[in-house]
């Protein structure tokens, strides 16, 4: 499904993780098929992709193509190839494209699947003749996971699901009442009536009849039987 990826922020003063001389986007597109299947290529000559690249909350692309030119909106502060080190650290063979943009959220229109890395993240989609792409976003503070823009569904906690699990619990022992709901207090023969009633029920039908059911000529239980069978009856009665 198309949709918009998040890829990150460009990093701000003193956020970049690699050699800088202030916030820019470095841009660098590998093919995964092919002859340079592997090999980092110039990315003015894959513009048709990086078209979907949109950066700031007016979503300004990259580069796009008017009538029969291209027209990159931000400024090309080092291109790919050889040049000399912009500063202590960074490379004399540029393997991207520097862009001169603000610490500002970039995303990309289409389908993808990013991976975040330490001060970059990386892309995997495809060109409009379905071409495999890798493309890389250095000097960036990459978001947490690939996205599509959707409504955002909070996970439960183990609090929450503890007291769904307590307001289910109750409503099938109680009959539908929620957690704000108090169950009656019972009496201890209340109680004890109800357990007797359930238990005998299961059983028989007929109370008075299951305990005839312990008729023995052993006096002791006879006699349990017989106490039991008063009890009841005043329980009952």
């Amino acid at each position: 499904m198309s949709g918009l990826v998040y890829l990150g922020r460009i990093a701000g003063p003193g956020e970049d993780v690699f050699p800088t001389t202030g916030p820019h986007l470095d841009v660098r597109v590998t093919p995964q098929f092919g002859a340079q299947k592997g090999k980092k290529i110039d990315p003015q000559t894959a513009r048709s992709l990086l078209q979907n690249v949109l950066v700031g909350d007016k979503r300004t692309p990259l580069v796009q193509q008017q009538e029969d030119q291209w027209k990159w909106n931000f400024p090309i502060t080092s291109p790919y190839g050889q040049r000399s080190a912009p500063t202590k650290g960074a490379s004399t063979y540029h393997q991207g494209l520097d862009l001169g943009i603000g610490p500002e959220n970039i995303v990309y229109k289409g389908t993808g699947s990013f991976t975040p890395g330490k001060g970059y993240g990386t892309l995997a989609t495809t060109d409009a003749q379905g071409n495999p792409y890798e493309i890389q976003f250095l000097h960036t503070k990459p978001a947490v996971a690939s996205s599509v823009e959707s409504s955002t569904v909070t996970p439960a906690t183990s609090s929450d699901t503890s007291s769904r699990t307590e307001d289910i619990l109750k409503a099938f022992l109680y009959g539908a009442q929620t957690r704000e709901e108090k169950k009656p207090e019972k009496t201890f023969q209340q109680e004890l009536k109800e357990q007797l009633i359930g238990g005998l029920i299961s059983q028989s039908m007929n109370p008075m009849g299951f305990l005839s059911s312990y008729s023995s000529s052993d006096p002791f239980l006879g006699g349990r039987a017989a106490a039991t069978s008063d009890y009841l009856g005043g329980l009952l009665g």
